[in-house]
């Protein structure tokens, strides 16, 4: 017969709320900031000139990705 052990008890107190708090707002803080900067990359006329969107170039990898391993699509 094995012994039995009282449940693991999980205390939630004042204090770790408030780091809770605390880390939570770093982080809006800095996901805010990191999209104030995209914004204003994006803003900027002529930073990309020539470049392709980018939903093309991930089209354009996943063909030269298949060529450049020798898969073809064969009608069996």
């Amino acid at each position: 017969m094995a012994l039995r052990r009282p449940p693991t008890r999980i205390e939630l107190k004042a204090d770790d709320v408030d780091e809770y708090d605390k880390i939570m707002k770093e982080r809006r803080l800095i996901a805010e900031q990191q999209a104030m900067r995209e914004k204003s990359q994006q803003q900027k006329p002529g930073s990309d000139f020539g470049a392709t969107p980018s939903s093309q170039l991930s089209s354009q990898k996943k063909i030269s990705a298949a060529e450049r391993i020798g898969y073809r699509k064969s009608a069996r």
